[in-house]
């Protein structure tokens, strides 16, 4: 199917996820697509800037607020190389059309695989860490019965593990789900090893860190998260980073923000918030459209935040 705009997409998933035999068929596309990916780029993504970054936050299942953002985004734009997209993960949970969606972002990166990227978030978790709630695999169940629910929520859990966990503008933006990892500050010479750990006892520990933590108003490196997964990373933690890899800003999701959006640490990491409507119940979503070839952009970040 030919589409004449980003949101036409929608559309075509909405009859995909009506048949279970059609989405395992999507997946094998999806899973060769981002296997190759992982082959040539890794699971920290390092590009030079485009002209435009477009930032998508938690979506959690709203379809609706996810229409609103792809009709606002001319299809030329992300076609023509002109702008990459970025999604940081949450696609899943919580909201009325989980399936809808995941199956929208994926179908965006097939079909753009240059110029969308779809990070992980905690709720595209990796086994050892379920988050709670995680209605996703009764989503599916209640909709295909058990047997082919089942089997479908294995194979998006395998793909979750393909997904990218971090996307970096060279001398621009590091972009992740959730926060900046802590137990390896300071101890990193390279954004792809202080990213994905040192060795293979650290990568799970980082992976907890960059899909669950949080910032904190504080000049320090960290506290316990109260979520009981990750911490919670202070402003040394973010201003080591960005000078240490010779970055302006950090952007990330993971939390609510009644306005859409959140700044902290004299505005060097923004968290974008792209869905609405219960358990959170924020007024606004927001997501984030960047013009980097504007000078010093980075230092009224807000002017770059759409809301809705």
């Amino acid at each position: 199917m030919s589409i004449n705009s980003l949101s036409n997409v929608i559309s075509y998933v909405t009859d995909v996820a009506k048949d279970a035999n059609y989405i395992a068929t999507k997946l094998d596309e999806y899973r060769k697509l981002l296997t190759e990916d992982l082959r040539k780029k890794g699971k920290t993504i390092t590009l030079e800037p485009p002209p435009r970054c477009i930032v998508v936050g938690d979506v959690h299942g709203d379809l609706i607020t996810l229409t609103k953002i792809l009709s606002r985004i001319a299809i030329r734009t992300v076609r023509s190389g002109d702008a990459i997209m970025v999604f940081l993960g949450d696609y899943v949970d919580r909201g009325p059309n989980q399936l809808e969606t995941l199956l929208t972002v994926l179908e965006l990166k097939l079909r753009f695989p240059e110029y969308v990227y779809v990070l992980r978030g905690n709720h595209e978790p990796p086994r050892f860490l379920i988050p709670s709630p995680h209605d996703f695999p009764e989503e599916l169940i209640m909709r295909f019965g058990y047997s082919k629910g089942s089997d479908l929520y294995d194979q998006f859990m395998e793909l979750f593990n393909l997904l990218p966990h971090a996307l970096v503008l060279e001398r621009e933006i590091l972009m992740l789900h959730g926060g900046l990892p802590t137990i390896n500050y300071r101890k990193s010479d390279n954004i792809q090893e202080y990213l994905l750990g040192r060795n293979e006892t650290e990568q799970d520990l980082i992976l907890t860190e960059v899909l669950w933590n949080d910032p904190i108003e504080h000049n320090i490196v960290s506290l316990p998260s109260p979520r009981g997964a990750g911490h919670l990373f202070g402003a040394k933690v973010t201003y080591w980073v960005l000078s240490k890899f010779k970055l302006k800003i950090v952007v990330r999701g993971h939390e609510p923000a009644n306005t859409g959006y959140k700044l902290n640490h004299n505005k060097r990491v923004i968290t974008i918030f792209s869905r609405i409507g219960a358990p959170y119940y924020n007024t606004n979503a927001a997501y984030m459209d960047v013009d980097l070839t504007v000078k010093y952009w980075w230092k009224n970040p807000e002017k770059h935040i759409i809301t809705l």
